[in-house]
């Protein structure tokens, strides 16, 4: 029978690895060794086999032919998933064979240098497949300069009032737009606005006459009757016809008289002239005058008819 005290200082002292381990969980009071972290390497180590001798004085025990043995080299422990608890009780982990490192990848292959251009004499032919080698070339080393990841689109410019509102750039434009028409027609119509009957109507019958004369051609012949009609009507201050023409000098004996609207009255009962066109651009003085001295006859009437009401 082995002595359990022997086998347990033989563990703590000279024993290692599973063996020890397995010797302490047997004989031991339930304290294990504190086994040391050594720093993993890349390549396994592969523990040598270890020759135990007794050194006891009292003489080689019963299993000392189980002593002496080698211990066997401890097996190469990979990572892997952590031990049962059943392993853990009985001294053993899970092995696994090594495995092989992974091949290095290959390095990527570097693009085909380009050709060296042809010199001399060439068709037409050799120089466009000149040109469109270079050309893919170009492309080919701006699309390996550029970056993997685009850059993202620019953000859209916000446009705000001072008020901090947003603005729409079409939808301001168009207001602009409007506003723009707006005001030339307003600047139309106060340009009409000073304009009277008579200009607006010598307006209207030159328009009326151009466009008469629009569908005329630019050459004369005497045989036109617009034109004879309009050169016979036509009086010269030179015509020897004049003398015995009775009956055309009788219409125009009388200067053209104004015709429109009652003009404003005057100091002088002068007429306006027959191309006043209704606006009077006085300055009110002629018409201030005018009510002072009426006011000034009807109280002086007024004073009389008054003085002479008892007579």
């Amino acid at each position: 029978m082995r002595d359990e005290k022997l086998q347990r200082y033989l563990a703590e002292h000279y024993y290692s690895g599973p063996k020890s381990e397995a010797v302490l969980a047997r004989y031991g009071d339930g304290k294990k060794k504190k086994k040391k972290k050594h720093a993993q390497t890349d390549a396994p180590a592969v523990a040598e086999a270890v020759t135990i001798r007794d050194p006891s004085p009292f003489g080689p025990a019963d299993d000392a032919e189980d002593e002496e043995a080698p211990i066997p080299a401890a097996p190469v422990q990979t990572e892997s998933a952590p031990p049962s608890s059943k392993s853990q009780q009985a001294g053993w982990t899970s092995v696994r064979a090594a495995q092989p490192p992974e091949a290095p990848a290959p390095p990527p292959e570097a693009p085909a240098p380009p050709a060296k251009p042809k010199v001399g004499l060439m068709t037409r032919e050799q120089l466009k497949a000149q040109r469109e080698a270079r050309e893919a070339a170009e492309r080919a080393a701006a699309e390996a300069e550029a970056p993997a990841d685009p850059s993202p689109p620019p953000a859209e410019t916000v446009y705000r009032d001072a008020q901090g509102r947003r603005i729409n750039l079409e939808e301001e434009e168009a207001r602009l737009q409007e506003e723009a028409r707006e005001r030339e027609r307003l600047d139309r119509e106060r340009t009409q606005w000073n304009r009277g009957l008579v200009q607006r109507r010598a307006e209207a019958e030159q328009r009326a006459e151009l466009a008469a004369v629009q569908g005329e051609r630019v050459t004369k012949y005497a045989d036109d009757a617009r034109w004879n009609e309009s050169l016979r009507g036509h009086e010269h201050w030179d015509d020897p016809a004049r003398a015995f023409l009775t009956k055309r000098a009788s219409r125009r004996v009388t200067r053209p008289r104004y015709e429109g609207p009652a003009p404003p009255p005057n100091r002088f009962g002068i007429q306006p002239g027959y191309r006043w066109d209704g606006v009077d651009r006085s300055n009110g003085f002629e018409r201030k005058l005018l009510v002072s001295i009426n006011n000034t006859q009807r109280i002086q009437s007024e004073h009389h008819a008054w003085s002479a009401e008892d007579m």
